[in-house]
């Protein structure tokens, strides 16, 4: 009997062994990586060795506009050299105050992310806003908010007439005299400069009506004057069609 002579083995490159034994062992291969990945990543979310403070972030996506009440709100430690300057350190501080952009989880909060009190903010019940440009802006120099005016308006260019339209309104916001310049185009803020000669007052809804009726037309001036004192003269309940006109 004669034997049969055995075919000599198949000799594979490296390369191959070595794919297929990664391809049997891809299950090991992929938790090894994904722990990799995990131990990074908490080293990496880690609190850094260092003083921390506190700061305010929002708990979910808000939209702009939309009151911050203090479940939208939680308290993060950041690094004292990262946290943003101005960063809210109390959710109290923002708590009921309104958004005046669109914040996300996790985001910061300043106090530049809230609007400020609005102008009518503790004023009575029913009060109106009026903006009125004065055409003497030097006349509101010295007048601040919280300060009190008559409002005078004179109906013809000459001023020979004038009516008192409003005896010791409260002054609610008056504009800043521009910067100093040369009158250029870059010169000083043009903004300031638009805003020249305007002041808000604070009126009763039908009075403010009136007031805001003689935009425009003749001349408007203010003229300060002391704070009405409790249950005196002044306020807005001193408006009237015929309060009379004012002396020269």
């Amino acid at each position: 009997m004669s034997r049969t002579a055995r075919s000599p083995r198949r000799r594979y490159p490296l390369s191959l062994h070595l794919r297929t034994a990664l391809s049997r062992r891809r299950r090991l291969v992929a938790a090894a990586l994904l722990g990799t990945a995990l131990a990074l990543a908490v080293l990496r979310l880690a609190p850094p060795d260092g003083p921390t403070v506190p700061v305010v972030v929002a708990v979910r996506t808000l939209p702009a506009g939309s009151p911050v009440t203090a479940e939208d709100l939680a308290v993060a430690a950041y690094p004292r050299a990262l946290a943003p300057e101005g960063a809210a350190a109390d959710p109290a501080e923002l708590a009921g105050r309104t958004l005046a952009g669109a914040v996300v989880p996790g985001q910061p909060l300043t106090a530049t992310a809230v609007v400020g009190p609005g102008l009518l903010a503790g004023r009575p019940p029913g009060e109106t806003a009026v903006t009125l440009r004065i055409d003497d802006p030097g006349a509101l120099r010295h007048v601040r908010a919280g300060d009190h005016v008559d409002v005078v308006h004179s109906p013809d260019a000459v001023g020979a007439h004038r009516d008192v339209l409003g005896r010791g309104l409260p002054v609610l916001w008056v504009a800043a005299d521009p910067p100093p310049g040369d009158g250029g185009l870059l010169a000083g803020d043009a903004g300031a400069a638009a805003d020249r000669g305007l002041l808000v007052v604070g009126a009763a809804h039908e009075d403010a009506v009136r007031l805001a009726g003689v935009a425009g037309t003749g001349r408007t001036t203010a003229v300060l004057v002391p704070a009405p004192g409790p249950g005196g003269p002044g306020g807005t309940d001193a408006l009237s069609p015929s309060a009379g006109a004012a002396g020269p």
